[in-house]
């Protein structure tokens, strides 16, 4: 399901060399670094568009839906999904940048690698991955997103915004 709202149409018909950045977003205020790369290069005078992303997982733990049905755990990821995505927007509108939000359901890797192609983005950014011993405990969702990308650049960025990595296949 996505969300298409009224200024789709300004991302789809952006002037010739808009940056197109794919900036996937959850709760955490990691995920919000991207925000301020985005604001930084519409500073510096380039062009940018901004299409936020939020992928809900589906819910399988028995602990939950022994409680709620499917339904009402998609319902909740929605709602919370949508706002997120107007939270994170808000800097992005007031600085003058074209923002558009999309809420995906599925793998979160394999959904943010094909918003990112299916919107012909010209970049994924994402905050920096975590220290490699985090891994123990946790799935790298950044690190899944490096390897497994095909055509679209993956930036990673730090708390400032400031790109610490580049890499495109």
């Amino acid at each position: 399901m996505d969300k298409q709202p009224e200024n789709q149409r300004i991302v789809d018909a952006l002037p010739p060399g808009t940056l197109k950045l794919l900036l996937p977003v959850d709760a955490t205020e990691r995920s919000r670094w991207g925000i301020d790369y985005a604001i930084s290069r519409k500073q510096s005078g380039r062009g940018v568009a901004v299409s936020l992303l939020f992928v809900a997982e589906p819910e399988t733990s028995w602990q939950v839906l022994r409680f709620l049905t499917q339904e009402n755990v998609r319902r909740f990821q929605a709602e919370r999904g949508n706002y997120l995505l107007e939270d994170a927007a808000q800097p992005l509108v007031q600085a003058g940048i074209p923002v558009q939000v999309n809420y995906r359901e599925g793998d979160i890797v394999f959904e943010i690698l094909d918003v990112a192609e299916q919107l012909e983005c010209d970049e994924i950014v994402l905050p920096v991955p975590y220290p490699r011993w985090t891994r123990l405990f946790s799935p790298d969702i950044v690190r899944d997103v490096i390897l497994r990308q095909r055509s679209v650049r993956v930036t990673t960025v730090d708390p400032d915004g400031m790109p610490e990595y580049s890499r495109q296949y």
